[in-house]
C-alpha cells in the first residue's frame, strides 16, 4: 500500500519538476549570452569624420542603455540620454575634439549592469602658421604653411589664383594674376583633410600691392638751358634697377635717341644726363615703358608715362675768380660782362662745371651755422637767386657795393636794385642774368680765366647738386 502511494506522488510531480529544470536551464543559458555596449565608430577611433553620427547600444537579451553622458574635451556635457535601447548622438560633431562618453547598461531580469567610457576624437582642422592677412609677394605669391599636410584646395573670390602645393601638401603658393593693384581682396578656400573630410572653409585677405607711379622732369617747360637733366622720380624703390634706364626712352625731336649716363641719386630718385648737351632750340621726349618696371613690392605702372621739354638757345655762364668778372654767352658770343663778387679766401667759389637747377626771384637765405655759433645768419628779400651746386648761387646784393673783389661766403653777389635802399642807381645785372638764363643753362667756374677761344666753347659733365640751405 505504501509503494502504491510514493508512486502516485512521484506520476503526479514528476512532470512539475521536468517543467522546472527546463527553465532553470533555459535562464542559465540567457545569463550566458553576450552583455555590453557597442558603439559605432569603434572606442578609440581618431581622425573620426564629424558629419558621421556617433552610434551607442545595448547588446543581449533584454539589455537597456539605463544612463549615457556625452562631455567634449572640456568636460562639458554635449548630449545625454536614458532608459533606450540605442542612442544617437547626432552631427555635426566639433572638429578636433575628443569626446569621452559616460555608459551604463542594465539587464534587470537577470540583475546584470556595466559602466563603461568610451572615447573617439574627431579630425583636426590644419592650423595656418601666421595671419589670415596676406600681402602679395613681389612675384604675385602668397605662401600658405600648414602644420600638417592638407587635402584638395579650391579658392574662390575676385582674386584669380593658381594652386602649387609642394609634394608633402604641406605648404601651398598661391599665384595671383590679373589682379588690381592697391587693393585688398577676401579670397576663400574651400579644402579637405587628406582623408577627404570636408573643412570649414579658410578665409584670407590678401593685399595687392599698390601701382608703381613715376614723375619725370622737367615737364612741359621750355626754353631751358642745355644742361638740364632729366629726373625720374619714382613712388617706392623698383626692383632692377640698374636696368632701369633701359626702360626709358630718350629722343629729340627728329627721332634720334640722345646718349647720356644714368645716375642714382638715392633709393626713387634717377637722374639722366646727356652724353655732352641737349641739342639747342629742340624739343626732347621721355617715354617709360610701363610693362618693363616694377617695385620691390611687384607693383606695376597702371599706365603709360611719357614728357616732353623744349630747350632754348645755346646760353652758357662763365665765372672768372681771377678777374671777379661773369659773362654770359650765347651761341658763342659773350652779350654780357658783369663785375661780381665771390667768395673769400676763407669761404671760397667752388670751381668747375655745373649748371642753374633752381631759381627763385626772391628767397629768404640762412646760415648752417645755428643761433649763438659764428657765422649765423638769417637774410631776407634776397632777389633773383639762381643755384648752381649745392647752396652756391647768383643773387643779387643790396647790403654792399664792393663789386669786383670777393666779399661772399662762396656765392656770386651781383649788383642789384631791388630792396638797395643805400645804392638806389646801382646796376641790375642780377635781374638781368636772372630773366637771361634759365634752368639747365651751363655754369663754368675758372679760377684762372682761360684763352677766350676755349671759354666760348666751354662745358663738360654736370655735377651732382644740393638744396639750398645757406647765402654765399
Amino acid at each position: 500500500m505504501l509503494a502504491g502511494k510514493s508512486l502516485l506522488r512521484w506520476l503526479i510531480l514528476a512532470p512539475i519538476v521536468v517543467a522546472g529544470g527546463v527553465a532553470i536551464a533555459a535562464f542559465a543559458r540567457q545569463s550566458l549570452l553576450p552583455f555590453g555596449v557597442a558603439m559605432a565608430p569603434l572606442d578609440g577611433s581618431q581622425m573620426v569624420d564629424p558629419r558621421n553620427p556617433v552610434t551607442l547600444e545595448a547588446i543581449g537579451f533584454g539589455a537597456r542603455l539605463a544612463e549615457v553622458h556625452v562631455r567634449d574635451q572640456t568636460g562639458k556635457v554635449v548630449a545625454q540620454a536614458a532608459d533606450q535601447p540605442r542612442f544617437t548622438f547626432e552631427p555635426p560633431l566639433a572638429f578636433g575634439t575628443r569626446y569621452t562618453l559616460a555608459v551604463t547598461v542594465e539587464r534587470p531580469w537577470f540583475r546584470q549592469k556595466q559602466t563603461r567610457e568610451l572615447s573617439l576624437t574627431t579630425v583636426d582642422i590644419p592650423q595656418l602658421e601666421g595671419s589670415v592677412e596676406r600681402t602679395l609677394a613681389p612675384d604675385a605669391s602668397v605662401t600658405l604653411r600648414f602644420d600638417r599636410p592638407v587635402g584638395s584646395l579650391q579658392t574662390k573670390g575676385d582674386l584669380k589664383l593658381a594652386i602649387e602645393p609642394d609634394q608633402a601638401h604641406q605648404t601651398i603658393r598661391l599665384v595671383a594674376s590679373d589682379y588690381a593693384q592697391g587693393k585688398t581682396l577676401p579670397v576663400e578656400i574651400n579644402w579637405q583633410t587628406t582623408t577627404g573630410v570636408p573643412l570649414p572653409p579658410l578665409h584670407l585677405a590678401i593685399t595687392t600691392p599698390p601701382p608703381l607711379s613715376a614723375e619725370i622732369t622737367p615737364r612741359g617747360q621750355s626754353n631751358l638751358g642745355l644742361a638740364i637733366p632729366v629726373q625720374l622720380t619714382f613712388s617706392e624703390p623698383v626692383a632692377d634697377r640698374e636696368n632701369v634706364g633701359q626702360h626709358v626712352s630718350i629722343r629729340t625731336q627728329d627721332g634720334a635717341d640722345v646718349a647720356g649716363k644714368w645716375t642714382w641719386l638715392n633709393k626713387t630718385r634717377l637722374r639722366f644726363t646727356p652724353q655732352t648737351q641737349w641739342p639747342a632750340s629742340s624739343t626732347v621726349a621721355v617715354s617709360v615703358d610701363q610693362k618693363g618696371l616694377k617695385s620691390l613690392q611687384g607693383g606695376m605702372m597702371d599706365q603709360p608715362l611719357a614728357s616732353s621739354f623744349s630747350t632754348g638757345s645755346d646760353r652758357r655762364i662763365f665765372v672768372y675768380l681771377d678777374k671777379q668778372q661773369v659773362a654770359a654767352v650765347e651761341n658763342g658770343q659773350v652779350v654780357r660782362n658783369f663785375r661780381v663778387s665771390t667768395g673769400k679766401a676763407a669761404t671760397p667759389t667752388v670751381a668747375g662745371s655745373y649748371y642753374i637747377y633752381a631759381r627763385f626771384p626772391i628767397k629768404t637765405m640762412r646760415s648752417r651755422a645755428k643761433p649763438g655759433q659764428p657765422g649765423h645768419y638769417v637774410v631776407e628779400n634776397v632777389p633773383y637767386a639762381q643755384y648752381f651746386h649745392a647752396d652756391y648761387a647768383f643773387h643779387g646784393a643790396w647790403w654792399h657795393n664792393a663789386f669786383g673783389r670777393p666779399a661772399s661766403h662762396g656765392c656770386v653777389n651781383m649788383s642789384t636794385r631791388s630792396h638797395n635802399r643805400r645804392w638806389p642807381g646801382a646796376s641790375e645785372d642780377a635781374g638781368w642774368l636772372y630773366r637771361w638764363a634759365s634752368l639747365g643753362v651751363p655754369v663754368t667756374v675758372f679760377r684762372n680765366s682761360p684763352p677766350q677761344t676755349q671759354v666760348a666753347n666751354s662745358g663738360g659733365e654736370s655735377m651732382p647738386v644740393g638744396q639750398p640751405v645757406a647765402i654765399r
